[in-house]
């Protein structure tokens, strides 16, 4: 299929405005403009009489009600900005996932859970502000959306021993002791470190050879460094010829300086850490040029509703351009439909707590935050489990909360003393796109979990 220029430009442009911007905060935060959100059940008048007698022993400090049991939370959620449609999922996956714990009981069955919700807008200087409103009234962040709005805070957050579960896959927060990735995902660097030993060594026919020309885009931020690193690690240890780097700042809607340089510099396998919007405008771009590279992206930059956005309302359009470069998604993940333990619960969860949820909010932006909202309960779990969901209680906890098995087909995962122990794991696995009536998350996995042999050993403190 040929793609003017005109049609690419026009989809682009429709993209940014209508599909990877549109609001879905309405339908998962009870308003835009709502700033707290109380899950259900959460409005006890008192703690019975089994939960007061766990108290007796408890050590607590900040944002736990000792009348009701409660334990308040803090959620910095992309509602606006240039991703709301990534903020809406991951915090619908939090909704449902806490929705389910409080209709339990809570926390042990005894601790009922109230998020505090702030919009961060997936900036940095907000994210400081919206922080600031909330740190004094919450015991922890169970999600905080962006690598670079995480590293904004994260000395403070440091410094008063709150947790913050990054809503970040940068293997940086690895090294710190009181943010923590998420236990259903993989970093940026495994994805990127391991991808060259896929394309040349696994995938049938080879994506890249000696003979190629690899180039990499990536984000000016700690997202797109952690992802940089991981490429430069996978180039030391396989030698591919990297003969193109080029940066973009977030805000950024023209790539053609960037896409034209990589072009010029004969690259045939381009690898991209970007947002959604981002690789839009990259892709428009190429196709307007008539370039197409093999295309490799990270896990957050694509969106499923990119192909019907890029083909002008037409999926079967944009599938055509995005298997016309070939697009591979690294950090694929679980699909929805998988047949695992994991993902049963979370259909089930989805059905019984978020049936009103519009379709789109499904993708694997959902199944980051559930499972993210997931991998924090634990920990919660294991400080009830302690006797302490004090925050220096809560920051003790992560290196106990160890030997799980989420159930998504990743194996046993968990947290410990070593920045080795906090990376979730380091295989991958990688998706191709195709239409969300084939594959919900709209990414068809073309790999089992695979490991480059140099990632078997490796350790994020170097």
């Amino acid at each position: 299929m040929r793609f003017t220029k005109s049609l690419v430009l026009v989809a682009a442009l429709a993209l940014v405005v209508a599909a990877c911007s549109s609001d879905t905060s309405t339908d998962t935060t009870e308003g835009a403009t709502a700033t707290t959100q109380a899950a259900p059940d959460t409005t006890q008048p008192a703690a019975d009489t089994t939960t007061s007698e766990a108290m007796a022993g408890l050590v607590f400090d900040v944002g736990f009600d000792e009348a009701t049991g409660t334990i308040k939370i803090g959620m910095l959620a992309a509602i606006t900005g240039p991703i709301p449609g990534i903020g809406g999922s991951v915090l619908a996956g939090h909704n449902v996932y806490w929705a389910k714990v409080n209709a339990n009981g809570g926390i042990a069955g005894m601790y009922p859970v109230e998020p505090v919700v702030r919009d961060n807008e997936y900036n940095a200087q907000t994210n400081v502000i919206v922080y600031n409103e909330i740190k004094d009234e919450v015991l922890a962040i169970s999600t905080l959306l962006g690598t670079p709005t995480t590293a904004a805070i994260f000395e403070d957050a440091e410094a008063e021993n709150i947790l913050v579960a990054a809503g970040s896959l940068s293997s940086q927060w690895a090294l710190t002791n009181n943010m923590v990735l998420n236990l259903g995902a993989n970093t940026y660097f495994a994805q990127f470190a391991n991808a060259p030993y896929w394309a040349m060594n696994v995938a049938d026919p080879a994506v890249m050879t000696a003979d190629s020309v690899v180039g990499i885009i990536y984000q000016a931020d700690d997202y797109g460094q952690d992802c940089l690193n991981g490429y430069d690690f996978g180039q030391e240890n396989t030698g591919f010829n990297a003969g193109y780097e080029a940066t973009y700042a977030p805000a950024d809607t023209d790539f053609s300086a960037q896409i034209g340089g990589a072009q010029a510099a004969g690259v045939d396998v381009l690898f991209v850490c970007a947002l959604p919007t981002a690789l839009a405008g990259m892709l428009g771009t190429a196709a307007a040029i008539g370039y197409a590279p093999a295309v490799l992206g990270s896990s957050p930059s694509y969106n499923p509703v990119l192909p019907g956005a890029l083909g002008g309302g037409d999926e079967a359009a944009g599938l055509a351009l995005f298997s016309s470069f070939p697009y591979y998604g690294l950090g694929a993940g679980p699909t929805f439909e998988d047949d695992t333990p994991g993902m049963a619960e979370l259909r089930s969860d989805l059905e019984t707590y978020g049936a009103d949820l519009p379709a789109e909010i499904i993708n694997a932006f959902y199944y980051f935050g559930y499972s993210q909202a997931q991998s924090f309960g634990l920990i919660l779990e294991t400080a009830v489990a302690n006797g302490d969901i004090s925050r220096v209680g809560m920051v003790a906890a992560i290196d106990a909360t160890q030997g799980v098995d989420l159930g998504y087909g990743v194996g046993t995962v968990g947290y410990g003393p070593t920045p080795a122990e906090r990376v979730p794991y380091n295989t991958d696995n990688i998706g191709v796109p195709v239409s969300v009536t084939e594959n919900t998350f709209g990414l068809m996995p073309v790999t089992d979990y695979y490991l480059a042999p140099y990632m078997e050993n490796w350790d994020p403190a170097g």
